[in-house]
């Protein structure tokens, strides 16, 4: 398992994660900044621009929200992922003093396969959970099949999404996870901390505002969990890169909900989408279901996988 001993490579100082941190995410703005002045000439022009209402933040803050939820919103918003995603590859080196490559897997290559498996079971799984409540209860559901724009979205979500997951996955599973492991010597503390973060992250998401943040920040910690698991026990972020990947595009385009963030142009919408303790069964059974299928395929070992003996022996990091 090199994943984490190949993180001990180069400058570790908390300050250059903090200051590549802050680069990126300045530089993740830029597509958001141009479009929005379009944006606000736009929707202005055809009088839609949201009004806050008795200053409820909430409704505000929706209201704003849904200014990007048509195709041009989304494509600046994959965008802004596809430059942070660009900024952290481009300057890594040049701050940390190691390979790129150290930040996707223990083998310092990207391993096709565990990505594409990772996609495949996560997929297959999650559409027949998906799919099935649809099946059972067909009036809670609404096809919303929107023709030629359908098609541009689902090739949209086929070229950006990818950015989009990967992003994510490259800072909280791969430069977050690295870093809180090199800092606290413990994989644990390291999979605890970036999963709360990777749950607070989507805290101004519009189902959390609607149907609570204490229903629904606990299923993306969960979320977040679960694809640091697989991070650590595939010895890189491949596998949980395929997951995350194939969960957003399966929300984006075939079953979407009336209660979601990004809700633009799916083949179904789900009238509402209520969190019940229900909503943490296949959160938790899926992830479990994949692991026991492939942990003889790839050899995990959790007791291994989470030994923190490559982590133990660091020195202090040195000053940047």
């Amino acid at each position: 398992m090199k994943f984490f001993e190949n993180a001990r490579e180069g400058k570790n100082h908390w300050l250059l994660y903090l200051a590549l941190f802050g680069v990126a995410y300045l530089i993740a703005q830029i597509p958001t900044i141009v479009y929005l002045p379009i944006l606000v000439v736009r929707k202005t022009m055809n009088g839609e621009m949201p009004t806050p209402q008795n200053g409820n933040f909430a409704e505000a803050f929706q209201a704003s929200m849904a200014m990007f939820n048509d195709i041009p919103g989304f494509v600046a918003m994959m965008l802004s992922f596809l430059f942070w995603f660009g900024a952290i590859w481009l300057f890594f080196k040049l701050f940390h003093k190691r390979e790129r490559m150290t930040l996707i897997s223990g083998d310092k290559r990207f391993r096709f396969g565990h990505f594409f498996w990772g996609m495949l079971l996560y997929g297959v799984l999650t559409t027949a959970i998906t799919v099935i409540p649809m099946l059972l209860d067909p009036d809670s559901y609404t096809y919303t099949f929107n023709g030629a724009d359908y098609f541009l979205f689902l090739f949209i979500c086929i070229v950006l999404v990818p950015f989009q997951t990967g992003c994510e996955e490259l800072i909280f599973r791969g430069y977050l996870m690295q870093g809180f492991a090199l800092c606290t010597k413990s994989k644990v503390w390291a999979l605890v901390i970036t999963s709360l973060l990777f749950g607070l992250m989507h805290s101004i998401n519009t189902e959390v505002i609607t149907n609570g943040f204490f229903k629904t920040i606990p299923i993306y910690i969960l979320i977040g969990a679960a694809l640091g698991f697989f991070t650590i026990v595939s010895d890189g972020i491949e596998f949980s890169w395929g997951i995350h990947f194939i969960n957003n595009f399966v929300t984006f385009t075939l079953i979407g909900s009336e209660d979601g963030t990004m809700n633009i142009s799916p083949l179904f919408t789900l009238k509402s989408d209520p969190v019940t303790w229900a909503s943490y069964i296949p959160v938790i059974l899926v992830p479990a279901v994949i692991f026991l299928l492939l942990r003889k395929k790839y050899g995990w070992n959790i007791k291994k996988a989470f030994d923190n003996s490559g982590l133990v022996s660091i020195e202090k990091p040195e000053h940047p």
